[in-house]
């Protein structure tokens, strides 16, 4: 019998990691994003739109906050969860759907990822190459997209020192932000609307209208790590099934105290990500 939280813990991550792993990266000028479906016409812009984003982008060490957690694939499921991070480190989230009690657990560090499901004691350890097919996708890079900060893929959070690995092109009200090295095949993009709020990262095919993988971003608040977005969808593939995930969280405490655990409780089963995924398509 499937195990609801093994599975999903294991669907957030590859769903996350998916996120940013569609291709190999190439260099190549910076693409502007065709008109259509969730684009609007842009103009390069330089100046204040684009130091405004990067002033937004606050600094942290930890994070921890409670929320909630939906995963709609083909069945739905939803749960209370524990949100940990140590910045460049570890992402921590602890499923907890019923009076706070812990059934399972999923951690990603900067080369592995572990699942637990503590009600069946199975678990699943994987690299993080599984996911990301070479693409040098950090654990900095998921913590963005867990945040909603524009960054660019295995350098890092957007920062003084990397404007000129970006364009900034207006987008309706605001500005478009597109990373200059990118998929092969593929741009993605931060748009930001006229208060510099993080709206969407688009990931899509040149040419196309229709993003291939999309994060929307709302309840963007000021916090002591600069502006975070407190609700977060992304749609994406995996394993040929289309997967909306949601997050959502209530205050986050920053820079304190975070107990992560690494280890495995000694007597669980251990399963392959692959089979599961592989249970998952049928």
């Amino acid at each position: 019998m499937k195990s609801k939280s093994l599975i999903l813990l294991s669907l957030i991550s590859a769903t996350l990691l998916m996120t940013t792993s569609c291709g190999t990266i190439k260099k190549g000028a910076a693409a502007t994003l065709p008109q259509g479906q969730g684009t609007t016409p842009t103009t390069t812009v330089t100046g204040d739109p684009l130091d405004a984003v990067i002033a937004s982008l606050g600094n942290w060490q930890t994070m921890q906050t409670g929320g909630n957690i939906k995963l709609s694939a083909g069945s739905s499921f939803s749960s209370s969860i524990q949100v940990r991070m140590v910045r460049d480190k570890d992402i921590y989230i602890s499923l907890r759907p019923v009076l706070g009690i812990e059934v399972g657990k999923l951690l990603i560090t900067a080369d592995s990822i572990y699942a637990v499901d503590k009600v069946h004691k199975r678990y699943i350890a994987e690299k993080v190459s599984l996911l990301t097919a070479g693409v040098p996708v950090t654990v900095s890079d998921v913590q963005d997209i867990f945040l909603g900060r524009a960054f660019i893929i295995g350098k890092g959070t957007l920062n003084d020192a990397l404007k000129p690995q970006v364009t900034a092109e207006k987008a309706g009200s605001g500005i478009a932000v597109t990373p200059n090295e990118h998929y092969k095949g593929h741009v993605y993009s931060f748009n930001y609307d006229k208060s510099n709020n993080i709206v969407t990262l688009n990931i899509m095919p040149e040419g196309s209208a229709t993003a291939t993988y999309q994060v929307k971003y709302a309840d963007v608040k000021a916090t002591d790590a600069g502006k975070i977005a407190h609700d977060i969808k992304v749609n994406a593939t995996v394993e040929k099934k289309k997967l909306d995930l949601t997050l959502t969280y209530k205050n986050i405490d920053w820079n304190g105290n975070v107990k992560i655990e690494h280890g495995i409780p000694s007597g669980y089963t251990r399963m392959s990500a692959r089979d599961l995924f592989s249970m998952f398509s049928n």
